[in-house]
């Protein structure tokens, strides 16, 4: 009888410890592509945490995310979560993932002085990239015209390869592909140009936001174990390809692989970094406001560590 009672005993403890464990899950949404690679090891490994990590494609499920609740932390582009605090949604900028991420391709030998007479098309309409490519090439050569007709990266790179004398900007992993689909054509990349013709530092492109919900500690955890993973990316290119591509991300394990130090990886703490990130905000409120809000988030916006 005493066995019986002791296993049913144990089997509530178990219950209970289950129970306290799911409570203390932390959902996780990344968008696919460069930032959804950063964080690939812990994705690989989350089976083995309290992390719940969801992979996602387009900005609907991000916005959707903001405005639900729906997740603890979003990983996400910076002016989409300054326009959403501003709007009260909750979520604090706690880290930055990803950096200045634009490739110029091109079937012809070319430098950033003689695109006057190529078609240049990129995606990015009245978001971020419209901004910062127009910011650049004011910098270079205002009489350089950009045609931002394209929905997305995919698109742009369909175009150039369809049409001639076009010049398309795009960015990785797309780029890569183009590559490896045709090694005859040449690439500029735009992070090496932006740090040549602006004042300005790269830009973070990917945040990493953090619920008010969540306590420091539980932030802190998280953000060690992105930062870890980020590194480990950068650092065994081959094995993370592979984690990749056993968990079907969209892109082949060759892609993933060539693409990822030419990718801009680099995890930072927001706290670390207020005045980049600042300054980012400030070109973005200049040029388009309502891209954030139609204000410059508050001081709070920043996670302190």
């Amino acid at each position: 009888m005493k066995k019986i009672v002791l296993i049913f005993f144990m089997f509530i403890l178990i219950s209970l410890s289950s129970c306290s464990n799911n409570q203390e899950q932390i959902k996780v949404i990344v968008p696919n592509g460069v930032p959804s690679i950063a964080q690939s090891y812990m994705e690989y490994h989350q089976e083995n945490t309290n992390y719940v990590i969801e992979r996602v494609s387009g900005p609907s499920p991000l916005l959707a995310a903001f405005t639900s609740k729906s997740h603890d932390i979003i990983i996400a582009p910076i002016n989409v979560g300054a326009n959403l605090y501003n709007k009260g949604t909750g979520y604090k900028l706690a880290g930055l993932l990803t950096w200045t991420n634009f490739q110029i391709i091109s079937k012809n030998p070319i430098d950033i002085n003689n695109l006057e007479n190529y078609t240049i098309i990129s995606y990015g309409k009245a978001a971020v990239p419209e901004i910062i490519l127009d910011y650049l090439f004011e910098q270079i050569n205002p009489n350089i015209e950009i045609n931002f007709d394209a929905s997305s990266v995919q698109e742009a790179y369909l175009r150039f390869m369809q049409e001639e004398n076009l010049v398309a900007i795009i960015s990785e992993p797309v780029t890569t592909t183009a590559i490896l689909n045709d090694e005859s054509l040449y690439t500029l990349d735009l992070a090496q140009v932006w740090e040549d013709y602006t004042e300005y530092d790269l830009f973070p492109q990917a945040g990493v936001f953090v619920s008010e919900d969540l306590s420091d500690s539980q932030v802190s955890t998280y953000l060690r174990g992105l930062q870890s993973a980020a590194s480990y990316t950068l650092n065994n290119p081959e094995e993370v390809s592979s984690y990749c591509e056993s968990m079907d991300y969209p892109f082949s394990l060759e892609v993933i692989r060539d693409s990822i130090t030419k990718s801009n990886i680099a995890f930072l703490y927001a706290s670390d970094e207020e005045q980049v990130i600042n300054d980012f905000l400030q070109m973005i409120y200049d040029f388009k406001p309502e891209l954030i809000g139609n204000a410059i988030p508050s001081e709070d916006f920043i996670w302190q560590k």
